[in-house]
């Protein structure tokens, strides 16, 4: 019998290299729309955490009769030392030091975690210690890159609150969670007054330069034990920026607390001048500038602003520059870093009756 026998045809390489090469064409058109996809979500997730500490912010509100301070403390004037950390310091730091964070827990369904804190002791006490290192889903930005594992909290060991220089550890070692979000303290830095006028911040103070005379006016939302109620706000809530993205890649930030004597380096810009360290108030607020105490360098920091404050916002989200914002009303926008910087300085504060037109918000 005659065996029939069948031709078998294989690929031959060119047509494999062909093939290979139109996949790796189709693979490299759909990765940018995969990445896309996946940066859109999380810019999705980055809006409904905010809007969550928005929401937890009033319903503080209805329990409080005001907004949470930035962070609170007892009396400045008290001295002495608590587990290894001097107070106050030059900008009347003290105990207790715990952050809006800390405060909004039970309204944020991490009513389980408020309560192990012990809030008469230090944030940074030992009992405290491991609770405090808690990563917390909701305050930490999904396109941020630069940590949210926690860090340890660093002191200046030279200059002045004002000017705080020579970073290193506390000892024993201060560990915080992160916190990709922070409250607005307004025009000015809280943390950048002179030691006699850091005891009371509703007192303004005279700041000389050449001629003239400025005056330090607090008039963000947030600060060492504000108690800010709606009707403070008088250029209105949707005008007033709450909160902001402070992304960990330029510098650390937590939803604990504050501790006497703590800075908070830049990771994007070391070499900014002396002043490249903030003080305490920096762990959980940013400003948005002009800074009466920052002249000449007299700058308003818009979100993202590539000079890398470690007291401005910050984000990491991709195909825009700027960050997601957090207005008084609850709601949420994305401002450009090309906002125009007046219109930003304007939306930070809260009483100045500065109010701009929506239509001037650059998205």
């Amino acid at each position: 019998m005659n065996k029939s026998h069948c031709a078998r045809r294989a690929f031959t390489l060119i047509e494999l290299l062909v093939v290979i090469a139109i996949v790796s064409i189709l693979m490299s058109l759909l990765l940018p729309a995969v990445q896309a996809a996946r940066e859109s979500a999380r810019r999705t997730q980055c809006v409904n955490n905010l809007k969550e500490i928005g929401l937890a912010f009033h319903n503080y509100v209805d329990s409080h009769l005001c907004f949470p301070p930035a962070y609170i403390q007892g009396s400045g004037t008290q001295s002495g030392v608590s587990y290894g950390v001097s107070y106050p310091d030059g900008g009347y730091n003290g105990l207790s030091g715990w952050g809006w964070g800390a405060l909004i827990l039970p309204y944020i369904e991490q009513g389980n975690l408020y309560k192990k804190l012990n809030l008469n002791l230090p944030c940074w006490a030992t009992e405290n210690a491991t609770i405090v290192q808690t990563k917390i889903p909701g305050y930490l930005c999904p396109s941020a890159t630069g940590g949210s594992d926690g860090f340890s909290v660093l002191q200046y060991t030279a200059g002045t609150n004002q000017d705080p220089q020579n970073p290193a550890p506390f000892s024993p070692n201060i560990f915080f969670a992160h916190s990709h979000y922070s409250v607005n303290a307004g025009q000015n830095a809280p943390w950048n007054r002179s030691t006699p006028y850091s005891i009371d911040f509703s007192i303004p103070e005279p700041v000389p330069f050449g001629s003239e005379i400025a005056y330090d006016i607090i008039n963000g939302p947030f600060y060492r034990n504000s108690h800010t109620r709606p009707r403070d706000v008088t250029d209105g809530l949707s005008q007033t920026v709450f909160a902001g993205e402070t992304d960990s890649i330029l510098t650390n930030k937590t939803w604990v607390g504050v501790v006497p004597g703590a800075c908070t380096p830049s990771h994007v810009n070391p070499t900014i001048g002396q002043g490249d360290n903030n003080g305490a108030g920096c762990l959980v607020s940013i400003h948005s500038g002009p800074d009466i105490h920052e002249r000449p360098q007299f700058i308003i920091h818009q979100p993202s602003d590539p000079i890398g404050l470690t007291d401005e916002m910050y984000s990491e989200h991709a195909a825009s520059t700027g960050g997601n914002v957090l207005f008084g009303d609850g709601g949420v926008r994305f401002i450009s870093a090309f906002i125009d910087a007046d219109t930003w300085w304007y939306l930070s504060t809260m009483n100045v009756g500065d109010v701009p037109s929506l239509e001037t918000l650059a998205d």
